[in-house]
């Protein structure tokens, strides 16, 4: 096993993950093992024909908190437009966890890389100023595209995940935060694994 920086890193904040140099090649899918630490783990998702477990000390918000998202999701019309399935708050206020789907159907099998590339382009459009780091990874045999951006206030992860459904997980984290919150993310991707649709919400 060896030392791998993920994209949920940047600089003096980087997370790091293990990768096993044995893997079997899976194109531009870069194959990634988390290192997981139960003790910072919460809430089993189980989202699109995937499962995860949210970071600890991250709760679910209250039905009102959570009608709120999904009238500002539905005024959304562009190619990140996204149907929220869980929201999670830090119990202190800041990181927050959004596990979506994308409405539009997809042939994933066949137009995984073409679409979700071209959800990373709008992606980077709504950024303009700040720097948008791309990865392709394989997690678990779950693939997926992360995007990762940093502005002087705030940490945002996107994992695109090639699940049943497109999903997508959204971690933000404020800068302040991530130093103590790092390992906690990464103890959540590290719990992904698919399981079979009909067992997911």
């Amino acid at each position: 096993m060896r030392i791998a920086l993920t994209v949920l890193a940047l600089s003096l904040l980087m997370a790091a993950c293990s990768r096993d140099k044995s893997a079997a090649p899976d194109g531009v899918f870069e194959p990634l093992e988390f290192n997981v630490d139960s003790t910072l783990l919460g809430s089993v998702i189980e989202v699109g024909g995937v499962r995860l477990q949210a970071p600890a000390q991250w709760a679910e918000v209250d039905s009102s908190t959570f009608a709120r998202i999904l009238d500002v999701a539905a005024r959304d019309t562009s190619e990140l437009r996204l149907l929220p399935t869980y929201v999670f708050k830090h119990v202190s206020g800041g990181p927050m966890l959004l596990v979506s789907t994308f409405p539009r159907a997809v042939d994933l099998q066949r137009d995984f890389l073409a679409w979700a590339g071209e959800v990373a382009r709008v992606y980077r459009e709504q950024r303009k100023d700040i720097e948008v780091r791309e990865q392709w990874i394989n997690i678990a045999g779950v693939r997926a595209l992360q995007l990762f951006s940093r502005s002087p206030q705030l940490i945002h992860a996107k994992i695109i995940l090639h699940a049943d459904q497109p999903v997508s997980l959204d971690y933000t984290v404020p800068v302040s935060m991530w130093p103590t919150e790092a390992r906690a993310v990464e103890s959540s991707l590290g719990t992904l694994r698919r399981i079979s649709s009909s067992n997911s919400r």
